[in-house]
């Protein structure tokens, strides 16, 4: 317990200290915290690379590695030059891209049959989009502030997700060890309970209501939410189905952790497990508010 609270200690202040940066002048803590999400993305893939080791569906390891940086390049310059409505499509294009050259380079491999390097190319292309593709969407919400004319309002973007994230798990966490109960998933995720999972639904909604508060009061950002016809209860709805997405993240890598026969992702985190343990419940919730953005 002592290393998990010690362990959370430094993730919170990490997290805040990343945030922070993002006041700094010309854009330079926009791009910390790019190299913070890539350092994220990378680790996560690395474990993922090995869970797909534990499922026995090989895979280039190199490359399923390495894709944090190819999409985050893509990414960038996309967002140099185009709308933020088809930078999502480009990275899908790119994705695309990544398998073709997977696969060419498999094929042009004499190891194995066709069959087999195809279902490489496959598996590679399948942990590239678990974690990082949908992490990595995390770098479009970090530069969507040059779509919306509001001072530094992508921190409050991000504060949307983290907000989220955080007091779902939290809540979840408190309340399925006071009330327990009847499980949520017990052939998934055994220590899940209903109470706790309804607790999360809450500890989501508060978070969104918390970051709507904060928008609220703002000066330069409460325009935001008059000029989109924003209403408290419509950040009430993001963050409760964002509390399903985060829960159901959650129980997403539990089921390939299950299926792998592994306790944890990795042994990064002492008390934690592995960064992807960290960021299951984020994976999903990050592309959910980046479409939710794109609709704004």
């Amino acid at each position: 317990m002592k290393k998990r609270l010690a362990t959370s200690s430094i993730i919170v202040l990490t997290v805040a200290l990343m945030i922070c940066a993002k006041f700094l002048p010309y854009t330079i803590g926009d791009y910390i915290f790019d190299l913070f999400i890539l350092i994220i993305s990378m680790i996560a893939a690395f474990e993922m690379c090995n869970l797909m080791d534990n499922l026995k569906k090989p895979i280039n390891r190199n490359l399923a590695f390495s894709y944090p940086i190819f999409n985050y390049l893509i990414s960038m310059i996309s967002l140099k030059h185009l709308k933020l409505h088809f930078v999502l499509l480009i990275q899908l294009i790119g994705l695309a891209v990544y398998f073709v050259v997977v696969l060419f380079g498999e094929l042009c491999l004499k190891h194995s049959n066709a069959k087999t390097k195809f279902k490489i190319s496959l598996n590679t292309v399948l942990a590239c989009i678990y974690p990082s593709l949908l992490f990595g969407c995390f770098i479009i919400i970090n530069h969507a502030e040059a779509f919306f004319a509001y001072k530094n309002i992508t921190i409050a973007f991000v504060l949307m997700v983290i907000a989220i994230t955080f007091l779902t798990d939290t809540l979840a966490y408190c309340v399925g060890m006071l009330v327990r109960g009847p499980k949520l998933a017990p052939k998934i995720s055994p220590n899940k309970t209903i109470s706790g999972a309804i607790g999360g639904l809450v500890g989501g909604m508060g978070g969104a209501m918390l970051v709507y508060a904060l928008i609220y009061n703002v000066n330069v950002w409460y325009p935001f939410l008059v000029d989109n016809g924003i209403a408290w209860w419509h950040f009430l709805l993001v963050g409760l189905l964002g509390s399903v997405i985060c829960q159901a993240g959650d129980l997403f890598e539990s089921a390939i952790k299950r299926k792998a026969q592994v306790k944890d992702s990795g042994n990064i985190l002492p008390g934690h497990g592995g960064m992807l343990d960290r960021i299951d419940a984020m994976i999903f919730n990050v592309f959910y508010l980046l479409i939710i953005l794109l609709f704004i």
